[in-house]
């Protein structure tokens, strides 16, 4: 379990309502937990400042990251013949 999962599971909270208290759409957050588009270090910044450091920006940064890089490997790679 990641740090943002975990800090879901004990307060309750979801992407939405995270996203709500940090004023931006909810695909702001769940596009990059799902590798479908870079995240900024603004919203990196704005995760740890909502959660209160129990998600650190470099903690997010780094699901997302994962995230992306499932999302890559899942996508089929033509073969040069």
């Amino acid at each position: 379990m990641n740090a943002l999962e975990q800090y879901f599971e004990e307060t309750g909270d979801n992407v939405s309502k995270l996203a709500e208290r940090m004023g931006r759409a909810a695909t702001t957050i769940s596009r990059p937990l799902r590798g479908e588009r870079n995240v900024s270090l603004d919203i990196a910044l704005d995760v740890e400042r909502v959660t209160g450091g129990r998600v650190t920006a470099d903690q997010f940064l780094a699901i997302c990251l994962a995230a992306k890089r499932a999302a890559v490997a899942a996508v089929p790679r033509e073969c040069a013949a």
